[in-house]
């Protein structure tokens, strides 16, 4: 369906506890706190959600346990599971549902306990008759195949490919929650342990227990709560490939044409947009 430009707006934001959470924690523990959270720094409460959108690949029907363990049995639920873009869909879902009347106060959330159970444990791999005979060490090995591709189409270099991690450390290092505390350089990068060619461990991303949540409402509510809101102004979403085997271009995704068109249902103008706050 059409949603309309700025309808609804993201009015609450938190995260979980991070890093190796507390022994017992489970992904929906998780993502109930960060609910819980969230709802707090937008100025509401439980009793004021009726719409859950989650996913994790430690449970398989998340949105109705979350439902179960936050007692609301009546909610809207859309646990849509595209992998790390998921969320991005969850939104635009609760755009459409919030903008239909299904639904006044949206939640969206994540939570995961990867590093205490392990990445095998975290997110099982489905049998894939191009791929798994091989043994891939997935996802890092789908990303290295892209990397050698690009490399070879377009002349990048191994130290500008380090260059993405060091920018992401940089970055992370602003958060007072950061994992790692110390900055990183090219040269650790490189002189890290192999992991797939290539790649090496510094290349990858840290692995952390922890969640969170947004809260989302329609805009005629949103104007009334705690922090200036930041609309949603469009979305766009392309789907290319489940397996890296099955990529059509290994140097070009969907990201470009589902940017292309979240811009185009944003009007052209998510960039500047005058009000208190747009994405």
């Amino acid at each position: 369906m059409s949603v309309t430009r700025g309808s609804v707006a993201i009015v609450g934001a938190a995260e979980s506890d991070l890093d190796a959470v507390a022994a017992g924690m489970s992904p929906i523990d998780l993502m109930a706190q960060g609910v819980d959270r969230a709802l707090r720094d937008a100025g509401l409460g439980l009793r004021n959600v009726d719409a859950l959108f989650c996913a994790t690949t430690q449970a398989r029907t998340s949105a109705l346990s979350l439902a179960e363990y936050l007692g609301l049995p009546d909610a809207y639920t859309d646990s849509t599971i595209v992998g790390g873009s998921s969320f991005e869909v969850h939104v635009a879902h609760a755009h459409a549902a919030l903008e239909a009347g299904l639904c006044s106060v949206a939640v969206v959330a994540y939570g995961s306990t990867q590093r205490t159970v392990g990445r095998r444990a975290a997110s099982a791999r489905e049998f894939n008759p191009y791929e798994t005979p091989f043994r891939p060490f997935l996802p890092a090995s789908a990303y290295a195949l892209a990397a050698s591709r690009h490399m070879h189409e377009y002349g990048t270099t191994r130290e500008q490919m380090a260059e993405v991690a060091v920018a992401a450390r940089a970055w992370a290092l602003l958060n007072p929650a950061a994992w790692e505390k110390q900055p990183l350089t090219i040269a650790d990068v490189l002189n890290a342990r192999p992991i797939s060619d290539p790649f090496t461990v510094r290349d990858c991303c840290l692995v952390t227990d922890g969640g969170g949540a947004i809260v989302l409402a329609r805009a005629d509510l949103a104007e009334h709560l705690r922090h200036a809101p930041v609309y949603v102004l469009g979305s766009g979403q392309s789907i290319t490939h489940a397996s890296i085997s099955s990529m059509p271009s290994l140097t070009r995704t969907g990201a470009v044409e589902s940017g292309a068109w979240a811009c185009q249902a944003a009007g052209g103008e998510a960039v500047g947009d005058r009000r208190a706050g747009a994405v």
